[in-house]
Parts: structure tokens; C-alpha cells; sequence
């Protein structure tokens, strides 16, 4: 027996007015789910409804719907509402909080629609974030991740991107704009695998398979394998292909014919390219230029054989996406693989895009008061400023990396805000320490009001260390190479190259990590070093960096601590524990004294393991070493469970070494220290993990047989705190 429900009659129910008003934002918000429910399925707009075809004339915007369609949706609404009356429940207004926390979203996502905001704008709002707002509603983690990955800068877009993950994890937008910032901050192969998740789960919309195509052009640049290359640069032109087929899309259109060009298919690349021509020449008819149209034609004019036309286009995109380096960098890497497809220079366009100019700095800091050798001229500060402002003019620098003692590291750091770049700024260690022993040196409050300015400025600030040390003199190298490395971290973001500029008096002094040891470092890395002179009246005695008290018997040394830790040993029975120990711990053992890199010291814990090095290099290789054996060895046949595994992390800093009294052999400790430990939790088993030192000192000193992959602003174990964490692999090696 079935049943019909009776019908509801809500025509006698009358909604008050605020209710009324209510129904239009019902309406859009209703019309915006159920758009983006038929994008996901792969519906596609059109200008007739088509079932087959899966195109709908409705799939825009709800400002953008006809009156007809838009009646249509506010009655729909209103007898929602009327339903829910005459059910007998009540529609209250929220509280005086949510309605609070509403006009705060809207508030920021107003703001967001500035575009004036450039990098240290959107930092501002990311880190003045209240969460507990910004978890309700996932628009302004889309609209803040897009702003930062267009501005180019792929790891804080994923930080921001991840935190709206948490909380929307079904967001489809949020998903595509995470596997972006993945493929611009150098991971395709994990972006590949958000794409592909994407599209098995039936997504085919241009945001997705645009994705799944940049990714695989990205694998198919990175793979040296010449069949496994084909079968990547295939992937991709399929990716872009059907996009471009299902919706006449000029994005997906132009790359499906770069694509064909680089197959050596003519035909289809010119057959495409004269249809993203017209579409292109069509949305650019009546209206001002934009950067995409314009990098378009010119694109599209290189694949057609018209190479002058074409770089008039890309200066003119050059000039419109001044400050977008993310855009400019994705349409020169293009022009880059057209030409070389072309026979062609593939340098030949490069001087049409603005590309980021980035400086690392180092100079004279100016030494605490009583201190007979300081070499920062206070009484020519004014001039040694103008020196600078004018070199970085001559320069065009976009991106200063530096310290901030008062002295040159603020002139410099000045000099970059005044002309609109951006900074970095990298302590050796916590801003209070700091401004004691490096900023109020003379008892003059400017300096300090001046730093307290520049941090407030800054796109990003990083401790080297937490305290200061004994022996400030470690902490000084190591603070340099921090700043050579995170430098080089981002101009390798860009494909950019790196200018090393700095203020000094000629003079050579023994000192590590001062400006004249720096200059030494950078020119026996082949690096050109722009100077700038201290004026010739200044004292040229050696500049003394003094320490507390005697390290004779704790001297401070740089170095790199490896923790592993066994997954599965928790699980062991009483009798495998004794066969791990000689299966699994003497078998490591056993191989360890066959590598070329030795520790300095090691310890075990039942199932932990601990080393330290001196270098990062040894470190990298051994830990990887040691992963390739835990994961060639077939552990079963030793009595062990077959799925056996390490998580090792990497970490590196200024450490104590001593010898342990209790155990009367080689030790370190110190902060550092700890931090390893705290990594090593959260690394992924069969996986190295490192910190964004370790990342540093791996480019500081030119390391190109290992690379570090970003892979995201992590919360270390036991509260320790949230660092930016690299995957190690060697540079040969896949993701």
C-alpha cells in the first residue's frame, strides 16, 4: 500500500518583512549550491539546456540570471520559509556575536577585493585572523589563498589554503587551489594526485582538468625517461584537450595547443591556436587590456610563426603583470618551451617579463656603545642610505632578504620598503633578545622604533636559534647561511636569479658570518657580489662580536641531528623484540660501517634512533641511505613483520658539544636538539623529513645531489610549535 502526503497549504501563512528580505539571500546562496553541485558533476554552461551535452544556461552567476530565473528562485525560497512557518518553528535573528562574526567576513572579504593589496597586506590579514571566525564559511580561505598564489607565493598560499581544508575538506575549489600551490611551490607529483583524485571523483570542469594538465607537464619537464617523458607530455595534452573541447575554454585551449606543438603535431596546434586567437581578439574587443588576454595573443602568435607580434604582446603582459610573479613566471616558462620546441633561443622573450629581482644582503652592523671597533660610519648614515636606495634602484630589486641589526641591515631594509619591495628578515634568534644585544646598541630608542617598523613590514620573519648563545660568534655564521639559504629558496621559486649585495669597507677579517666572510663564501660559490664602499674615513679595525663568559669546555658548533624512529615496534611480540634487536638493529649496525658518512655520535632508545653530523650533506645522504635499505630489505625472511619501517627527520643548528659525564663519551645538546626530536613524529613512515634550516644550509652551500620539497607549515609533536617542513629526497629521485 503506498502514500501519497498530503499537500501543505502555506498560502495563509504571512512571512514579516525581515523574513521577506530574507528569501533574495536565500535565493543566491541556493542558486550558488546548486551551481556548483551540477559544476562538480560535469555539467558545463550553455546556452540551452542539454541532457546529453550536459550544458545549462543557469551555471553563472545569480546576478548574472534573468529576472524570469531569479522570480523563479525567490518563490521557491519563500515557500521554503512559509513551510517551515506553518511546520510550526520559528526563524529567530542570530545573536548579536554571529552577526558580528557575519559583518567581519564581509568586511575581509570586501577588502580582499582591493587589488592594490600586495604581499605584506595579505600577510597582515593572515595573521590577524580570528579562526574560530574565519572556520564558518570557506570563501575567504578560496579568496585569500588565490590573492597570495597570484602575488607568487606558493608556501604561504598552501598554509592558508590548509587551514580552510580543515574544516571545509570537501570544498571543491579550496582542493584545486591546494594542488596548485603544491605545483607552484615545486610538488607536482603530489598536486598530480589531488588532480587525479579530483577527476575520479567525476569533476571534469577547467579549474580540474587544468590542474591534471599543468601537473603532468610539470612531471613530464621533471622525468628523464624517455618513454615515461612521452607518456607525460601525452597525459597532459589530453588534460587540456578535453577541457578545451567540453567548453571552448581559451585558457585550456592555449595550452592544448602549446602541447600539440611540442608533440610536433602543426595541425592541431595551429587549428587550436587560430580559435584561442579569435576568442582571445573577441574578449578583448571594448574593454582594457588584461594580463591573461595578453599573454594569450602572444602566445598564440608564437605558435602561429609570427615571433615579433608575439613579443609585443608578451611586454605588453610583461607590463600589466608587474608584481604578479606566480603569472609571469607560468607565461615565461611557456614562452620558454615554445621556442626551444621552435628551435629557437629560449631565452629570447625572457627580458619581457618583470620578473622578482632578489637581494641578499649583509654590511657593517653598528656595535654597542663603548666599542672602539665598530665599522658603521653613524655620522654618514644618511649617505651610506642614499648608496643603497640607489643601487637597489640600479638593481630594480623587488625581494631584499637580511637581518636587522641597526646599522646597514636596517638602511638596506628601509631602503627595500620605501621603494614598495618586499623583505624577509632573519634573526639569530627572539625579537627581544634581539633588540638588546643587535638593535638599542647605543641607547638611541630610533633604531629600535625603526626595527619595531620593519618587523611590522615584513612578509616573513625567522628565528636562526631561540636564545642567544655563549658564544654569539656561531650563532652569527649560522645566521648568515639562513639568510644566504632562504635567498636562494625563494630566487629558485622564480627561476630568478639572485644578486649578492653588500656594505664593505675592503677589510678581511677572520670573523664567521661577518660581512667580510660572507663576500668569501659568496665569491668561492662563483656568485658576482655588488659592493657598496663604507666611506674611507671610517676605522678599518676588525669589528668584535663578544661572548658572556668562556666556552672552553661547551664550545658552540653547527651541526645536524638525525632522530628515526621504527614504526611497528610497539607491536612486536616479547620473542621478536629479541630478534629485532639482532636482526634489525645489528643489521643496520652492520651496514652503517660500510657508508662514507659518519656520525660524530650516536645513540639508541629501544626503538629510536640518534645521530649527529657535521654536515648536512652526510646527514642527507646517510639518512636516505638508510631509508632505501629499511625498504629493500626483505624483513620477513629475518623474522620480522614484512611492513617494517623508519620516519627519520633532519634538523640543523648551533649545538653544545660536551663530554657526557655519566657515559664519558661525545655529546650534544641544546635546543636544537629537541626540535629534531619533535620531527621526527609527524614524518610520514619510509619518508626523511627536514626542517626549513636544514632546507637552507642544503642551497646555502650549493648541495645540488639532494633536494628539499616544501610540504607544509606543520604543528611539531608534543605543542613544540609550527615550522615549515621539507620532504629530502635525492634530486634524481621522483616526489
Amino acid at each position: 500500500m503506498s502514500y501519497t502526503p498530503k499537500p501543505i497549504d502555506t498560502s495563509s501563512v504571512q512571512l514579516p518583512e525581515e523574513l521577506v528580505e530574507l528569501t533574495e539571500l536565500l535565493s543566491e546562496n541556493t542558486h550558488e549550491i546548486w551551481a556548483q553541485q551540477r559544476l562538480k558533476d560535469g555539467w558545463t554552461f550553455g546556452p540551452e539546456r542539454d541532457d546529453k551535452a550536459m550544458t545549462h544556461p543557469c551555471l553563472i552567476l545569480y546576478d548574472e540570471l534573468p529576472e524570469s530565473e531569479k522570480e523563479y528562485d525567490r518563490n521557491t525560497s519563500m515557500e521554503a520559509i512559509k513551510t517551515i512557518l506553518y511546520m510550526g518553528y520559528r526563524i529567530i535573528p542570530p545573536t548579536q556575536e554571529q552577526t558580528g562574526a557575519q559583518d567581519e567576513v564581509r568586511r575581509i572579504l570586501d577588502r580582499l577585493e582591493d587589488k592594490s593589496l600586495d604581499l605584506r597586506d595579505l600577510s597582515e590579514i593572515w595573521r590577524g585572523r580570528s579562526p574560530e571566525i574565519w572556520r564558518r564559511v570557506p570563501e575567504i580561505y578560496r579568496s585569500l589563498g588565490n590573492r597570495i598564489l597570484g602575488i607568487g607565493e606558493p608556501l604561504l598560499a598552501f598554509d592558508v589554503i590548509s587551514e580552510g581544508l580543515e574544516v571545509w575538506t570537501t570544498d571543491l575549489r579550496l582542493r584545486q587551489l591546494n594542488g596548485l600551490t603544491l605545483a607552484r611551490g615545486g610538488s607536482p607529483y603530489k598536486a598530480n594526485q589531488i588532480a587525479r583524485e579530483l577527476q575520479a571523483e567525476g569533476n571534469q570542469d577547467d579549474d580540474t582538468l587544468g590542474l591534471l594538465g599543468r601537473t603532468h607537464k610539470d612531471l613530464w619537464e621533471k622525468e628523464s625517461q624517455e618513454q615515461e617523458k612521452a607518456a607525460q607530455l601525452e597525459q597532459a595534452f589530453v588534460a587540456y584537450y578535453t577541457s578545451y573541447q567540453n567548453t571552448g575554454s581559451g585558457y585550456t585551449g592555449i595550452n592544448a595547443a602549446t602541447l600539440a606543438l611540442i608533440k610536433g603535431d602543426l595541425e592541431t596546434a595551429h587549428r587550436i591556436g587560430q580559435h584561442v586567437y579569435q576568442i582571445s581578439l573577441d574578449e578583448a574587443k571594448g574593454v582594457a587590456p588584461d594580463y591573461w588576454t595578453q599573454a594569450t595573443l602572444g602566445e598564440v602568435l608564437l605558435i602561429l610563426g609570427q615571433p615579433g607580434q608575439a613579443r609585443e604582446y608578451y611586454t605588453h603582459a610583461g607590463e600589466l603583470g608587474k608584481g604578479n610573479f606566480a603569472n609571469l613566471n607560468s607565461t615565461r616558462r611557456n614562452a620558454r618551451l615554445l621556442l626551444e620546441a621552435l628551435g629557437e633561443d629560449p631565452h629570447w622573450l625572457d627580458d619581457c617579463f618583470a620578473l622578482p629581482k632578489i637581494i641578499v644582503f649583509t654590511g657593517h652592523p653598528l656595535l654597542p656603545e663603548g666599542e672602539e671597533n665598530c665599522r658603521f660610519p653613524v655620522h654618514l648614515e644618511t649617505e651610506l642610505k642614499a648608496r643603497i636606495a640607489n643601487q637597489l634602484n640600479h638593481l630594480d630589486a623587488d625581494i631584499g632578504v637580511a637581518s636587522a641589526a641597526a646599522g646597514a641591515d636596517i638602511l638596506f631594509l628601509e631602503a627595500m620598503l620605501e621603494r614598495g619591495g618586499e623583505i624577509d628578515v632573519i634573526l639569530p634568534y627572539a625579537v627581544e633578545h634581539f633588540v638588546q644585544t643587535s638593535v638599542d646598541v647605543d641607547n638611541n630608542s630610533e633604531w629600535k622604533n625603526r626595527f619595531e617598523r620593519i618587523l611590522n613590514r615584513a612578509g616573513r620573519v625567522i628565528m636562526a636559534n631561540d636564545y642567544p648563545a655563549q658564544d654569539n660568534r656561531v650563532l652569527l655564521e649560522f645566521t648568515s647561511l639562513i639568510v644566504d639559504g632562504t635567498a636562494i629558496l625563494r630566487a629558485q621559486e622564480y627561476d630568478t636569479p639572485l644578486v649578492s649585495l653588500a656594505v664593505w669597507d675592503g677589510q678581511e677579517h677572520g670573523n664567521l658570518g661577518e660581512t667580510s666572510d660572507m663576500i668569501s663564501r659568496w665569491k668561492n660559490l662563483g656568485r658576482n657580489v655588488e659592493v657598496i664602499d663604507v666611506p674611507a674615513d671610517v676605522s678599518t679595525q676588525p669589528e668584535n662580536v663578544s661572548t658572556s663568559e668562556d666556552t672552553s669546555h661547551f664550545p658552540h658548533e653547527i651541526r645536524v641531528m638525525f632522530f628515526a624512529d621504527v614504526v611497528g615496534y610497539s607491536k612486536l611480540s616479547e620473542v621478536e623484540v629479541a630478534q629485532f634487536i639482532q636482526q634489525f638493529v645489528g643489521y643496520l649496525a652492520q651496514e652503517m660501517e660500510k657508508y662514507p658518512y659518519k656520525p660524530l655520535t650516536r645513540n639508541t632508545w629501544g626503538d629510536a634512533f640518534y645521530f649527529v653530523f657535521s654536515s648536512v650533506e652526510d646527514a642527507a645522504h646517510f639518512a636516505l641511505t638508510q631509508r632505501d635499505l629499511i625498504r629493500d630489505t626483505d624483513w620477513a625472511a629475518r623474522g620480522l613483520p614484512p611492513d617494517i619501517n623508519l620516519r627519520i627527520a633532519l634538523h640543523t643548528g648551533p649545538v653544545y658539544r660536551f663530554t657526557d659525564p655519566m657515559i664519558q663519551q661525545l655529546n650534544f645538546s641544546g635546543s636544537h636538539v629537541s626540535r629534531a626530536a619533535r620531527i621526527e613524529p609527524i614524518t610520514p613512515p619510509g619518508q626523511v623529513y627536514a626542517s626549513e634550516h636544514f632546507a637552507s644550509l642544503i642551497v646555502a652551500n650549493n648541495i645540488t645531489a639532494i633536494t628539499c620539497d616544501y610540504v607544509g607549515l606543520l604543528q611539531l609533536a608534543k605543542n613544540y610549535g609550527t615550522f615549515r617542513m621539507y620532504h629530502v629526497r635525492r634530486s634524481h629521485e621522483p616526489e
